[in-house]
């Protein structure tokens, strides 16, 4: 997988399952630590102008509820942001990568039982996507998870 981190991913899944955080919220912190690169300026190699745009929908994605509630937003949210994606593919790359991230945070655990991808959750996906953006990403990643983690447990 990325940089020998399947065993990382692997115990991060477990980590986080064990200690009752579900796919849904899961989506939701991967939402948070987008927002929180962007914050930080991690993400150098996409315009500011291109960030913000990606930071309401971001936004957008943390003010539901529940990613179930609100359907019609959901749905409306991919049909934006596909095009988007795709339109940058071949001129920005990494723009194109950071929708990509975006587009999985209006995910939820029904759509990752639906798409039957073989892993336990779509942490995989998440770091794998946003490595094409920021590729020393990984160590952050972690950590923001295993907090994150830490929290949902009621831990530190």
């Amino acid at each position: 997988m990325i940089d020998n981190q399947e065993t990382d991913i692997e115990l991060l899944e477990l980590y986080l399952l064990d200690g009752g955080m579900s796919i849904n919220e899961m989506v939701r912190h991967y939402a948070r630590f987008l927002l929180e690169l962007i914050q930080k300026g991690r993400l150098k190699n996409i315009s500011d102008e291109k960030l913000q745009g990606m930071t309401s929908y971001l936004t957008q994605a943390l003010a539901l509820k529940t990613l179930e509630s609100n359907e019609g937003l959901r749905k409306a949210s991919f049909a934006q942001l596909w095009p988007i994606e795709k339109e940058y593919r071949e001129s920005d790359p990494a723009f194109s990568a950071f929708v990509r991230c975006v587009i999985c945070c209006f995910g939820n655990e029904d759509d990752w039982e639906q798409d039957d991808s073989g892993e336990e959750t779509p942490l995989w996906f998440f770091l794998f996507y946003i490595k094409k953006v920021y590729p020393d990403v990984g160590p952050e990643f972690f950590e923001y998870f295993r907090r994150a983690g830490n929290s949902a447990a009621g831990g530190d």
